[in-house]
């Protein structure tokens, strides 16, 4: 299931209309826009029932975002799940869904893997609200590449990693290829559009290949490596230049249990 090309090119364009007006530099000022909006937003424990929702108690809507699932104030996590909640208020069938009651109020989580068209409409709205693409390449540094380079991105943008990393594939300067793994399995992976359509070696839910700098941090000793290694190609797919080199850097993130893998190639 994906969004539809025209779908996603309105919620950019709209998205880029609100950011003219509600930034702070790179980042953008999602409480001026609810307070514009008259949209309260509220932090608060909800245990493990949802990441954000947007409720509508009959004559206004409001915000709720759950501290329990990381959602603190002004921490990236919690920015995300707010212009998530805020695509749901601004894409006109989701708020009039919710304002006539066709639309139960539903939890939203955070997740990886999306098999619901509202909740990716949402999603890429979010994205796009915080990471404009006319802002990306100007925010980017002119020559090198690594996972710094995200890094410093999610700092400049106030964005969560991996955020940054699916605005990057989509409208980054550079070909990428990123595999999350917990527990040396595959849990996900996404690549941009320009990074060659190579068959993988591995399969969501399988194990990581063994000779990949992810697979080798769960099967060695001491083998957490955070520095740009070399790889070949055939460590990570099928391909006929198998033997051409290819830069993997991994960021343990510990706290979660994932070890998220970078590919790219100079």
């Amino acid at each position: 299931m994906e969004i539809p090309i025209q779908k996603k090119k309105q919620i950019e364009q709209f998205t880029e209309f609100i950011v003219r007006d509600y930034s702070n530099g790179y980042v953008t000022d999602l409480e001026s826009i609810a307070l514009t909006e008259d949209i309260p937003c509220y932090y608060d424990h909800y245990e493990k029932f949802f990441d954000g929702m947007l409720l509508f108690d009959g004559s206004k809507f409001h915000i709720h975002l759950n501290i329990d699932r990381g959602n603190a104030p002004q921490s990236k996590r919690s920015r995300f799940t707010w212009a998530h909640e805020l695509g749901h208020y601004f894409l006109d069938e989701h708020r009039e869904g919710l304002r006539s009651g066709k639309f139960k109020p539903h939890p939203s989580f955070t997740n990886l893997v999306r098999n619901n068209l509202i909740e990716m409409e949402a999603d890429y709205f979010a994205s796009c609200l915080l990471i404009p693409s006319y802002k990306i390449r100007d925010a980017s540094p002119g020559k090198g590449f690594s996972f710094g380079t995200i890094i410093n991105l999610s700092d400049t943008f106030q964005t969560s990693i991996l955020a940054t990393l699916i605005r990057f594939a989509e409208v980054g300067f550079h070909e990428i290829f990123v595999v999350i793994s917990k527990d040396n399995i595959v849990k996900w992976f996404l690549r941009s559009s320009d990074f060659p359509k190579y068959p993988f070696r591995f399969k969501v839910g399988s194990k990581l290949p063994p000779t990949t700098v992810a697979g080798e941090s769960f099967t060695k000793e001491d083998a957490k490596y955070s520095e740009i290694e070399t790889v070949y190609v055939e460590d990570w797919f099928y391909a006929k230049n198998g033997d051409r080199e290819l830069n993997e850097q991994c960021l343990y993130m510990d706290q979660y249990g994932y070890v998220i893998s970078l590919i790219w190639f100079d």
